[in-house]
């Protein structure tokens, strides 16, 4: 498979000089859209196209004005111009998209339109009129907005570290260092800093419970979470489902993690094990450092993706020939990572805060994934074919995670590159309590709405027992452990999106199980299931990309054994 000269494709019925600059640059082909009939299948099938070469010209200006935002919180021009399409655009183009959906679904040739092809799309327009509103429309605005303040709030959080301000991504390197009184300071350093803005951050978070609780109430649903979890098609998996995920890690993973965290603490001959010696080398040795520059970063990163597969290495080339990689932590930068898919022109933007770390590297590998996904999809027909489920995706950027162990040797010496390997499975093991737990609160949160932050509080608490090792000392760092979920982005921006990397998570060790047998068909696997999008169900992508959508304890013991031979094995 080879990637063509990449440009944006030719448009086939709206001006290519068309640029979105705000909802009135679009409102006459909007118009033209909802005057047209669709009597019979040949004029639908035209319909959806028409409405899909739209929805790509809109969507792909909306995700520019949020790459732009995060790429640089402070720039006022472009905080406007994404808080402007938030309060402008968004109510318009959400009410002409129900009516859209409408025209579609009460067209006699809907019930002709190939059920194999378009039952995914059926299945989700039918959705998303059910669960259409208009007087959601200021709330989902509102909860947007709230939801932006959080990046604002965290890319401001800096430290005083030799005399320099630093941001908490680069102060968390200095956890990874030998000197145990250095990790020490620099952890309370950042666990204070983030404390000083607590009260900000749970009064933010109190807005917005309330504001979804509305969302769901004027929708017809008792509650956020069974609103959201219609919202974000989870067609596939029940609450049911996602409480037996708890239940099964729980069960199988926590006694995992303990026996690591123990055997980290012998390792590193400590009486307690405290929240700032989970991320130093416990074998010894100096922090892992793959690489100096940025440059150096992409460079070593295309090298290693072209060790797996080079249509992997020419999908990153790209991007960095088109400036799409944003890497490097720095102030005013948002916190955390993404891969942004751009629907129009169909290549992809990576954004991190890389500082110097092996975890830099595995983010990296994984928005990779992410990435080549965005280009597998780009022949898709429609823009509703791209907008595949967390679940899908997750697949995609954890498995490749996988995939690249061997192209750490662009990194690493073979001592440090199996320390790298080392540690990343034994992070794939501690992050599914976390994953867990996480989800597990939202569950609760959002089923009981009007709790108070005392409540709140001490139900974080009350789970986060359940769900983290027993060995780990907080006795000196309670008032940082009931705020430690504050740093997740996700209950923040994107609520119940988390599970979803559970869940892949367990998919993608059954794709590593299956490339350390036959690495040749775990990767064609791999990209006939992504180059799907979301033209099949999840179980049927699953099947594809050739592992079970199945997180029972049988399943996930099996799974978790595996890795826990892997580990012993390095």
């Amino acid at each position: 498979m080879t990637i063509q000269a990449v440009k944006r494709p030719d448009r086939q019925y709206f001006p290519n000089d068309l640029v979105f600059e705000n909802w009135q640059s679009v409102q006459e082909f909007y118009a033209s859209l909802q005057a047209s009939t669709v009597e019979h299948l040949d004029s639908l099938m035209e319909f959806i196209a028409k409405r899909s070469e739209l929805d790509k010209i809109v969507e792909e200006a909306y995700r520019w004005f949020y790459v732009k935002m995060t790429c640089d919180t402070e720039n006022e021009v472009y905080k406007n111009a994404y808080e402007s399409f938030i309060t402008d655009t968004m109510p318009e183009l959400m009410k002409v998209s129900n009516e859209l959906n409408l025209k579609v679904y009460q067209s006699p040739a809907f019930n002709q339109l190939d059920e194999n092809r378009f039952f995914i799309y059926k299945r989700g327009l039918k959705s998303a009129i059910e669960l259409y509103r208009e007087e959601n429309i200021p709330l989902f605005q509102e909860e947007q907005l709230k939801a932006q303040e959080f990046g604002s709030i965290s890319g401001q959080m800096t430290i005083e570290h030799d005399g320099k301000d630093i941001t908490l991504s680069q102060a968390a390197v200095f956890l990874q260092n030998e000197d145990r009184n250095l990790r020490q300071t620099v952890y309370e350093k950042i666990q204070n800093r983030r404390f000083q803005d607590k009260d900000k951050l749970q009064q933010l978070f109190s807005d917005l419970v309330q504001i979804r609780h509305k969302i769901a109430l004027n929708t017809g649903f008792e509650n956020y979470r069974d609103y959201k979890l219609a919202e974000l098609g989870r067609f596939d998996y029940s609450v049911k489902d996602c409480e037996a995920f708890h239940e099964s890690i729980e069960k199988v993973v926590i006694p995992v993690v303990n026996k690591i965290y123990e055997k980290r603490k012998q390792n590193l001959n400590l009486e307690q094990l405290k929240p700032y010696d989970l991320d130093v080398n416990e074998n010894g040795g100096t922090p892992l450092h793959p690489y100096q520059t940025e440059q150096e970063f992409k460079d070593k990163s295309i090298a290693c993706l072209n060790s797996v597969d080079s249509y992997f290495a020419e999908c990153i080339s790209i991007m960095d020939k088109m400036d799409y990689l944003d890497l490097s932590s720095r102030k005013g930068k948002a916190p955390g990572g993404y891969n942004m898919t751009l629907p129009e022109i169909g290549i992809p933007f990576i954004f991190m805060n890389g500082a110097g770390t092996q975890r830099d590297v595995e983010t990296m590998v994984h928005e990779a994934g992410h990435a080549v996904h965005s280009f597998l999809m780009r022949d898709l027909a429609y823009n509703f074919d791209g907008e595949i489920t967390s679940e899908i995706a997750e697949l995609a950027s954890m498995s490749m995670e996988f995939f690249t162990y061997d192209g750490l040797n662009f990194f690493y010496n073979e001592e440090d590159k199996r320390k790298a390997i080392q540690t990343h499975l034994k992070g794939v093991i501690s992050m599914l309590p976390w994953i867990a737990l996480i989800d597990k609160f939202q569950h609760w949160i959002y089923t009981n709405p009007h709790h108070s932050v005392e409540e709140r509080t001490a139900t974080w608490n009350e789970f986060f027992s359940r769900f983290s090792s027993k060995v780990t000392d907080w006795s000196d760092y309670q008032m940082f452990k009931d705020i430690v979920w504050q740093k997740q982005l996700h209950l923040f921006e994107v609520p119940f999106y988390y599970i979803e990397y559970g869940i892949a998570q367990l998919g993608s060790i059954g794709m590593y199980r299956n490339y350390l047998t036959d690495k040749a068909s775990t990767v064609q696997n791999y990209k006939k299931a992504l180059s799907l999008g979301y033209t099949k169900t999840i179980p049927t992508m699953y099947e594809t990309a050739g592992v079970k959508f199945d997180f029972s304890t049988e399943n996930v013991q099996s799974l978790v054994d595996f890795v826990a031979k892997k580990i012993d094995g390095f």
